[in-house]
């Protein structure tokens, strides 16, 4: 936390941001006339723009020395761009050098390249793209660097290179700052900064790259799609594997209990019935059989050396990645820099196997369930006495999400007649409605503003009309799609299990990966192998025996139904009649082509 350090500290609008502590960093601007008072201000910035121009034009250092990431993020920090100004003094525009210069450093150092995903004629693009793709530069962006920023505000970066010999070896770039007047620093107009001097250590922790897509390889087209490697440490899953355990062994403890207080249980013959007891309904591997196998995958973790582990997210695909270098190399022309993350680590531990500061667990706090809404400022309908007895590990929460559509489906139609889809839709949250399943209150009903246009309201699914979203004149509360998110997150670091129809879809358009075992969704309960899913509003009508969504779908409707169906289907397999049940509910739905009608013949 640098906001005790920081000039910011002591305002509230700008210090006080989660945000602006970890990743602001201050940078002062200086300008100096020939003649007049030199301008000074000051700015936060949450990325740190590269700059390739001062390298670029150094042809003739380029031709005998190979430039280094560290040079590049040196000037960075501490660069000179020519421009015009206005002087006051000689009340004339003045061609004058602005000098903008690093002041504070953030724990989370989040560095822009501006070369990636565009076109080859935008000359600054080729400047910068050439010092990451050289033949020669693999793994031109470092693992470990430092930053030193002194008095003067001049600046140092270091960064460990390694050798083609293994070895490792720091290389040191720094330049004192042009000549300033002496009296320039002893203004009292100007701000305080971060105490200076100042040196931080910094680890890779996570590179966001543009891939061109096959045609696009010539940069001639800037079509293509991000994917991002980040670090994330081994300890987090080991920790979710003991939940895992934890959890299992906790079922194995109530099936034994269950079978001591009622003999009937292991005394009934029906072997069927014993052995359907020892299964979840949302798995098919007995209990035993997987605390056996979390228990391996506990015991494999333990003897790996690693403390971290690099993993590839390419949309919703996420791989590992054995080795670091294809994380830092850009020599195929296809994979282009667009941001790197660099983490604060320990003093000194850089090149030590990378034993760094850990991240802090990360709580989400119960105030963001009490959010305001844009429309009409109201607060949410929740007490005090509702937010302390918010469900909390293992209590069923039902949850149900509409959506708009932000992005239509473009096709195309080939020379054989038939479509062919080039961009698929794409859907933003709308709605998110979540029940408190012990008591059957509402806890959040929210509307969500979504970030982009909306272009279809899909209002025969979702239920969402044109002015449920309205800014100024919407009658429900309007939150934003980040409050709507850290609401789920909080409910999920609390342990609470989510039950829904088909929740896949709606925690991927939440974008948030719950762990499968706070997931009950009854679209695969109430799923027969090899058969097609069947909707909500059928198996309500056939299950419960009530139609719904007549009109148009309500997110509280549907999560209420969602917890009357797995209630249900509880109850089956209490009486051991669920496996029958499912057969005759597909049955009965090939029957009727799985039109609707409340059933006659369960």
């Amino acid at each position: 936390d640098t906001s005790s350090e920081d000039h910011t500290a002591n305002n509230s609008n700008d210090g006080g941001h989660l945000i602006d502590r970890m990743q602001g960093i201050g940078f002062l601007s200086i300008i100096e006339f020939a003649r007049g008072k030199p301008k000074i201000s000051t700015s936060r910035a949450f990325t740190v723009d590269l700059a390739y121009d001062q390298k670029s034009n150094s042809g003739k250092h380029q031709a005998n020395k190979a430039i280094r990431f560290g040079e590049i993020l040196r000037f960075s920090l501490c660069k000179e761009a020519p421009l015009r100004a206005w002087c006051d003094e000689t009340r004339s525009y003045e061609a004058v050098v602005q000098r903008k210069i690093a002041t504070s450093l953030p724990s989370l150092l989040s560095l822009c390249c501006c070369c990636a995903g565009r076109e080859s004629r935008a000359g600054n693009n080729a400047h910068g793209l050439r010092f990451w793709q050289r033949e020669d530069s693999r793994n031109w962006l470092p693992e470990f660097i430092t930053i030193r920023i002194e008095k003067d505000r001049s600046v140092t970066v270091k960064e460990l290179v390694v050798k083609e010999d293994g070895t490792e070896e720091w290389m040191t770039f720094e330049q004192e700052l042009p000549t300033l007047s002496d009296t320039l620093f002893d203004k009292e107009e100007l701000p305080q900064q971060q105490n200076l001097p100042i040196e931080k250590s910094y680890r890779l922790d996570a590179v966001v790259s543009f891939v061109r897509a096959k045609d696009a390889s010539s940069h001639s087209s800037c079509e293509g799609h991000h994917c991002v490697h980040v670090r994330a440490p081994m300890d987090l899953k080991g920790k979710a594997l003991e939940r895992q355990l934890h959890q299992i062994e906790r079922c194995i403890a109530e099936r034994a209990e269950d079978r001591s207080s009622d003999p009937d249980l292991n005394n009934n013959g029906n072997d069927a019935l014993n052995d359907s007891a020892n299964f979840t309904l949302v798995s098919g591997v007995p209990l035993e059989e997987r605390r056996r196998q979390v228990n391996e995958q506990i015991r494999i973790l333990q003897e790996k050396e690693e403390a971290h582990q690099w993993l590839l997210v390419n949309g919703f695909v996420v791989t590992k990645v054995d080795n670091s270098d294809d994380v830092r190399s850009f020599n195929a022309k296809f994979k282009e820099p667009s941001i790197v993350l660099y983490r604060e680590t320990a003093s000194g531990a850089v090149g030590n196997n990378g034993k760094d500061v850990e991240p802090r667990e990360t709580i989400v706090p119960v105030s963001v369930m009490e959010t305001t809404s844009i429309s009409n400022g109201c607060g949410p309908n929740l007490s005090i006495s509702d937010l302390m007895n918010l469900p909390t590990q293992g209590d069923l929460v039902a949850i149900d999400a509409e959506f708009v559509c932000v992005q239509p489906e473009e096709s195309v139609i080939s020379s054989s007649g038939s479509k062919e889809i080039t961009s698929e839709p794409r859907n933003a949250l709308a709605r998110l409605s979540i029940i408190d399943c012990r008591t059957d209150d509402v806890i959040v009903d929210d509307y969500v503003l979504p970030r982009e246009p909306v272009v279809d309201y899909l209002t025969r699914f979702s239920g969402i009309r044109q002015k449920d979203l309205d800014v100024s004149g919407s009658p429900h509360h309007l939150v934003t799609p980040q409050e709507a998110y850290l609401k789920v997150r909080l409910l999920m670091e609390r342990g609470c299990i989510f039950i829904g129809h088909g929740l896949s879809q709606d925690f991927r358009v939440i974008n948030i990966c719950i762990p499968p075992n706070q997931i009950i969704d009854t679209a695969e309960i109430f799923h027969q192998q090899n058969q097609r899913y069947i909707s909500l509003r059928y198996l309500t009508n056939y299950a419960l025996g009530r139609d719904m969504q007549q009109e148009v779908h309500d997110s509280i409707e549907d999560a209420r139904a969602a917890h009357e169906l797995y209630m249900k289907a509880l109850s089956l397999k209490e009486e051991g009649k669920f496996d029958d049940y499912l057969m005759r509910l597909y049955a009965h739905g090939h029957r009727t082509q799985f039109k609707l009608g409340v059933a006659n013949d369960k």
